[in-house]
């Protein structure tokens, strides 16, 4: 079911930004994509994570792909303007809402307790195929053979059968025995429920902190790419993803490592060695040119030693090498970060934490993203990304600091050391 629906929604993230960048080359207008696509969050979090936690699940999952096959279809008319785009984006990002939370939010459900870094693996594995799948086979090979319709009719067909996988799950439930009922003051008092439990347990405040700020950087990357691609490795934006490709490597590399690194030392320690990794690999991806120039100078193997690609080879492979570190960082800091909040959230809360990162991860993305934009199309991207790295970097140490005066893991009962 997620890598037909993460396959596709995938596919749709990477066409969306396509299409907007065939309209309009500016980074603001990227920018401008991507803000539609997390404002939402910040009108819908909190509605969104009760729902998540008071509904049957299954009912949730099968109409957010029923609608997301619909918006898909709509896409095919809207293509060709960029306000249209912005619209399906819009919409696709209010569905998201409920979706991302619920998939989130079932995992202890079914999952034993002494499993959930394994079952989290699993999951996570699943969405780098996804992601394979959608951003490295369907979206490239569709777009740059057709006109997007045959990519957009595929895509609404991925999520028909997502929403069809979602019925014979049986912990997908149907119907609720419990009140469902959701109202404005309901929201307010159990989101804030939320929010408290949140406050007494400093490690899932920390794991929760984390992750939002992965995901801030996440989406401060996703909008500089394709002005990267341009003015640093000097290709079309749509090939940035083939440059990016081996960095499916490094998250497998994490997905199988992740596990073992765990069960070996402290969470906290391990989930903050990573993000330290990641933080750096984000300011090293700024001095991808100066890395180019010193990989030309020593000239490994005399792989740039002639040719009119001396400089653009070198830098791709630079680029490589960077992002690797960076996939595979992230990809310990998100599978620890979700393992940490399953373990110490209860289990009827966890579809309003979950949202709460969401919400959390988009409002604090917005004003980063916007600058992102600003200061990238006047003075170049690479100092938008020594920026971000160094603002992660920040965090980390706030964060490491605080992790120092939170109840460790193993204090909790039935968490040995």
């Amino acid at each position: 079911m997620r890598l037909a629906s993460h396959g596709a929604s995938n596919a749709l993230t990477y066409t969306l930004i396509i299409f907007t960048i065939r309209q309009s080359e500016s980074a603001i207008a990227t920018g401008v994509l991507l803000l539609m696509l997390i404002v939402p969050s910040a009108m819908l979090g909190a509605l969104a994570g009760v729902a998540v936690d008071r509904l049957p699940r299954g009912l949730i999952l099968f109409l957010c792909n029923l609608l997301r096959a619909i918006l898909a279809i709509a896409l095919i008319g809207a293509k060709d303007s960029l306000p249209s785009i912005y619209a399906v984006a819009f919409g696709l990002s209010i569905i998201a809402q409920f979706a991302i939370p619920t998939e989130a939010a079932v995992v202890p459900n079914i999952v034993r307790s002494r499993r959930l870094v394994a079952a989290n693996t699993v999951i996570n594995l699943g969405t780098l195929a996804s992601q394979v799948l959608g951003m490295l086979i369907l979206a490239p090979i569709l777009l740059k053979t057709t006109n997007g319709d045959a990519l957009l009719i595929t895509l609404a067909g991925m999520f028909a059968i997502s929403a069809v996988l979602v019925t014979i799950i049986p912990q997908f439930q149907f119907f609720s025995a419990n009140d469902s009922r959701v109202s404005i003051k309901l929201v307010r008092r159990e989101f804030a429920e939320s929010w408290i439990r949140l406050n007494k347990d400093p490690t899932s405040f920390l794991a929760l902190v984390l992750l939002v700020v992965t995901s801030v950087s996440t989406l401060i990357i996703a909008t500089m790419m394709p002005k990267f691609s341009t003015q640093v490795l000097e290709i079309q934006p749509e090939n940035i993803v083939f440059v990016l490709a081996p960095v499916g490597v490094a998250v497998f590399l994490g997905l199988r490592s992740v596990e073992y690194i765990s069960n070996r030392f402290n969470k906290l320690v391990t989930i903050s060695g990573a993000y330290v990794l990641m933080a750096g690999a984000l300011i090293a991806l700024g001095f991808v040119p100066l890395t180019g120039d010193f990989f030309e100078s020593i000239d490994p193997l005399g792989i740039f030693s002639a040719g009119p690609l001396n400089q653009q080879t070198a830098r791709i492979a630079a680029t490589i090498l960077y992002a690797n570190a960076y996939g595979f960082s992230l990809t310990i800091v998100l599978t620890l970060g979700r393992v940490l909040i399953n373990e110490r959230i209860p289990l009827q809360m966890q579809g309003r934490v979950f949202a709460a990162q969401t919400v959390l991860a988009n409002l604090v993305a917005i004003v980063p993203v916007i600058l992102a934009g600003l200061i990238a199309d006047s003075i170049g991207v690479e100092p938008v990304l020594i920026m971000a790295g160094i603002g992660a970097l920040l965090t980390a140490a706030w964060s490491q600091a605080r992790s120092s005066r939170v109840i460790p893991l193993q204090d909790i009962p039935g968490e040995s050391s």
